[in-house]
């Protein structure tokens, strides 16, 4: 191939700078070890950090990680009564400026953006992370939640981000010609260019294509934004029709493993089906993928970890809260704003502020924000979210990653599920845990990803013997899908399950053109902004940080 000025320029813009990025993360990985997190995590940031580093005897779970249930159950679904109980609402105790509430990923880019105002993070779990979470075992760091990342635009406010935090170098990318899947128990590799299928090559060619064309001409950005590929009214359009009608109306019948491939990607990624998903909120996670995808040991959560420790450094000491529960962001009649929490301790406490960034999800959100308009208040209760489990197998041995994320297939497209009739499926996809750190562990790990994409399925995720149920489900199938990676299954050492009951806003078609979204997310009196993956209703690392950017901006203008 030539090197010559003109063949780059002749070539797409995003083609150029996947060709740099490629080359710039060719870099050896750090590896995240337990030593490492200890020499570097300041003590007290030990118990509360994203990234939890287990004992010996915990690589198998008794009961759900993840979700901590107990407490906002009991006190949000009566809070005026717990606030009773608790003595009312104390006199405030302390001043800032800025308080955010929610130390997931939108919460702790938010605090991040304002770090020059000293913001206070609260966070109601006993760790930093939201749905962003991972563990260690000895040497072995893996997601237990959020995953990977897209490829940013060299010199965009992501790609900024990414250097400004010291996390753009230690990112690996997964080429697209090593993807790989599984098809009648057997590991494959080419799925879009037919190799389950060599007769209809064409088929998986032409739609390959097609998404190649949208991501380097017609990427359809969410939020929209004057510098988008495609015009607003094309943004809107898409927002209009399912995934599924959008495939029909450009290839007509598709191949049942294609339509299989992106019923399977859309449980994984949006916990939905083609059938009821929006066709843009689709495009713009699917077509952002074709050159790639970007992981770290411990997938989102080294972020959180890298964005804990940053804002912890950049703070009052203190500033970091864990088990930190928001019960009241209250707007008083002078303008400012009444945070108030119980502690670790139990202990009820006040911090005026004169602005609040309310990174939690709506459903909560609806609770703890008083006078919000009732019409708000109605969207944020209809938004529908739904349950996920994540279960990570460790192996006796390190394991050989033939790919980050692989697929598994049947040859015809799964059905729509429901609560009283689910899909036979175990699992959507595995990613190898360790892939990100070039397998150098004592530990190999499988991650398995176990989506509920229907309403009411997270209802089942209480019951004392869900987690049984469906470890032995997530195990049943990884005998099959171990043999056909050539992964000994004998090696298993135990199963870890994590539960994440409402962990993903369901993006249904015309949540974006209706309006809806933005009446949901609208800023409250002046000086309360909302940020969260669900202002958006998409479930990416890409816009929890555009969320947590509207409203960081929002709140400079306010000092």
């Amino acid at each position: 191939m030539s090197s010559n000025l003109n063949d780059y320029e002749a070539r797409p813009r995003r083609d150029f700078i996947k060709m740099s990025l490629m080359a710039g993360l060719a870099l050896a990985i750090p590896k995240k070890s337990e030593a490492v997190l200890k020499r570097f995590l300041p003590k007290s940031l030990m118990s509360i950090s994203p990234i939890q580093i287990l004992s010996d005897d915990q690589f198998a779970s008794l009961d759900f990680n993840g979700d901590n249930i107990d407490r906002p159950h009991d006190v949000l679904w009566n809070l005026d009564g717990y606030l009773v109980k608790k003595g009312g609402i104390p006199a405030p105790t302390e001043k800032r400026k800025v308080v955010v509430v929610g130390g997931g990923m939108a919460g702790l880019i938010s605090a991040y953006q304002l770090r020059d105002l000293n913001p206070i993070i609260l966070e109601q779990d006993k760790h930093f992370g939201g749905n962003s979470k991972g563990e260690t075992y000895k040497n072995a760091t893996f997601s237990i939640g959020a995953a990977y990342i897209t490829i940013p635009d060299d010199g965009d406010d992501i790609d900024t981000f990414l250097k400004e935090i010291g996390i753009k170098e230690e990112l690996k990318l997964e080429e697209p010609d090593i993807t790989k899947f599984t098809y009648k128990k057997s590991m494959m590799t080419e799925f879009w260019k037919g190799a389950s299928d060599p007769a209809r090559a064409s088929e998986f060619i032409a739609v390959d294509a097609e998404l190649r064309r949208i991501y380097n001409d017609a990427y359809p950005d969410i939020p929209w934004t004057s510098d988008s590929a495609i015009s607003y009214e094309e943004y809107l359009y898409l927002d209009t029709i399912t995934f599924e009608k959008w495939l029909e109306l450009k290839f007509g019948k598709v191949h049942p493993h294609i339509a299989e491939y992106f019923q399977l990607y859309c449980w994984s990624s949006f916990n939905g089906s083609i059938e009821e998903l929006s066709a843009l909120q689709v495009l713009n996670f699917v077509a952002s993928e074709v050159d790639g995808v970007l992981a770290l040991p411990g997938g989102n959560a080294a972020i959180t970890q890298r964005l804990m420790e940053k804002v912890d450094a950049a703070t009052t000491p203190g500033s970091v809260r864990a088990g930190a529960f928001v019960v009241r962001v209250q707007r008083k009649p002078n303008g400012l704003i009444w945070v108030t929490y119980e502690d670790a301790q139990g202990v009820m406490k006040t911090i005026e502020t004169q602005s609040c960034v309310v990174a939690s999800p709506k459903f909560v959100a609806k609770l703890i924000v008083p006078g919000l308009p009732e019409d708000q208040v109605k969207l944020m209760d209809d938004l529908s979210y739904r349950g996920y489990i994540v279960g990570n197998a460790i192996f006796n041995h390190p394991v050989k990653s033939p790919s980050f994320d692989i697929f598994c297939f049947e040859g015809e497209k799964p059905e729509v599920p429901m609560a009283m009739s689910q899909s036979k499926r175990p699992f959507s996809d595995v990613c190898f845990g360790t892939w990100a750190a070039d397998d150098q562990t004592q530990n190999g790990v499988l991650t398995v990803y176990r989506a509920l994409p229907y309403d009411g399925g997270r209802q089942f995720l209480f019951n004392p013997l869900a987690h049984d149920k469906h470890k032995n489900v997530i195990l049943s199938g990884m005998k099959d899908f171990a043999a056909a990676v050539g992964v000994n299954f004998a090696d298993l050492k135990g199963m870890r399950m994590t539960r994440w009951g409402h962990s993903l806003p369901v993006a249904s078609r015309g949540l974006i053109q209706s309006g809806y979204l933005d009446r949901m997310s609208r800023p409250f009196g002046g000086n309360i902004f909302f940020a969260n993956q669900d202002n958006w209703a998409n479930p990416a690392f890409e816009c929890s940080f555009a969320a947590a950017k509207v409203a960081t901006d929002a709140v400079k203008k306010l000092f």
